[in-house]
């Protein structure tokens, strides 16, 4: 697999995961805002999703380097 199409699945599965992902998804064709918290929980799984992603970066870089 392509490190692109892992990080996208990395990103959809740490994103979709979060209770608050279809809450906002259901929010956003109504016109209110999604509530603070929410966001920031969204927020948080960006943050994990990076994270993971560059860590599958490094492995294939360690990869490359070390075969």
């Amino acid at each position: 697999m392509a490190l692109g199409d892992e990080i996208d699945e990395v990103f959809r599965r740490e994103v979709m995961s979060l209770p608050v992902y279809a809450e906002a998804q259901q929010a956003a064709g109504c016109g209110v805002a999604t509530p603070v918290e929410e966001m920031n929980q969204l927020l948080m799984g960006l943050v994990v999703a990076a994270q993971r992603s560059l860590h599958l970066l490094a492995d294939r870089i360690e990869n490359i380097e070390n075969p």
